[in-house]
């Protein structure tokens, strides 16, 4: 029994090894995230401060590096893929934005939120975030709407992610859409010195900084596709700087911290789930799973939601953990 059980061990690995990679490459396993034994995504390389220099477009965001091309490029302040994706055939809405009134959500378009912050290249460069972004929140919003039946595995860099919020947080705050409370903020982060070799490279962030999961286990959370991101500000030298941006996608809430963790002043951060390596969706029928990929020397926790029932088609409660 044992060498059968072997024998099946086998062959289901060399069917995961010859199957799709699930970080949505198209590319085959064994030739891109799995070694046999561990899934591993790793950070997509940019390369923004290794561009040409060739000019500088005053309204882009990176034109410290002189390596801009025009025109302006009409960004999406949220990726344009990515609003597509949390719209899917409902309602996609934000809320916390200056222009709304307190507390009120809006309904919006997936071509909404444009702003001119950053030339064509500088945009186009980006691109690999925007890409695995929409590759996790359309994996977790299939993942939550649904029990399949069967176990469903999705793959993302989680170096990649926390760019990608850093990116759309720097987009909606020199575009003027952060506020705090009725005030709308200047743009200005605690870390803007070094934000863009933070986009650039993930050894770039500060020890303790990056993504921080806020739910604990007994929470319950309403898979809604609403994005909401609410500035954690301090005022430095008479102005006020971002220091955390705290992020809701689909009922996910997360904290991005943007400097090193200090404990006596984020002390709602002790107990948070540092760089969660798994976000695990159980239904009676099957388990769905995405495994988030670090490199760093910290231990990775797994994230477990559990579907309590269904409120509606499209909305589910589900239990964290």
């Amino acid at each position: 029994n044992s060498g059968a059980e072997m024998g099946e061990a086998k062959r289901k690995r060399e069917a995961i090894l010859n199957g799709p990679c699930p970080c949505g490459s198209n590319e085959v396993a064994r030739e891109c995230c799995f070694d046999g034994r561990n899934w591993h995504r790793r950070p997509a390389f940019l390369g923004l401060r290794d561009l040409p220099a060739t000019a500088v477009v005053e309204r882009c965001y990176m034109r410290e590096l002189g390596s801009c091309v025009a025109p302006i490029s009409g960004e999406h302040l949220i990726s344009q893929s990515v609003m597509q994706v949390l719209h899917g055939n409902g309602e996609f809405s934000i809320a916390g934005v200056p222009w709304l009134p307190r507390g009120e959500v809006r309904i919006l378009g997936a071509n909404a939120l444009r702003a001119n912050c950053l030339c064509v290249k500088h945009n186009s460069s980006l691109s690999p975030i925007d890409g695995a972004a929409k590759h996790l929140f359309q994996s977790l919003k299939a993942y939550l709407e649904e029990d399949a039946g069967e176990p469903r595995h999705s793959l993302v860099s989680g170096h990649d992610l926390e760019r990608w919020v850093l990116k759309t947080a720097k987009a909606l705050a020199v575009s003027g859409n952060l506020a705090r409370g009725e005030e709308r903020l200047s743009g200005a982060f605690a870390q803007d010195n070094s934000l863009i070799a933070m986009l650039d490279d993930p050894a770039a962030w500060p020890t303790g900084a990056g993504l921080y999961c806020m739910m604990n286990e007994g929470d319950l959370m309403l898979n809604h596709s609403r994005f909401q991101l609410v500035p954690w500000v301090e005022t430095a030298d008479g102005r006020d700087e971002i220091v955390a941006l705290e992020v809701s996608i689909l009922g996910f809430i997360f904290v991005l911290l943007l400097e090193p963790l200090d404990p006596e002043r984020y002390p709602v951060l002790a107990a948070a789930k540092y760089r969660p390596g798994r976000i695990e969706i159980q239904y009676p029928r099957s388990i769905s799973w995405v495994t988030i990929s670090w490199e760093d020397a910290h231990r990775h926790s797994t994230m477990t939601v559990q579907h309590v029932k269904t409120v509606s088609a499209a909305k589910s409660a589900t239990q964290g953990s």
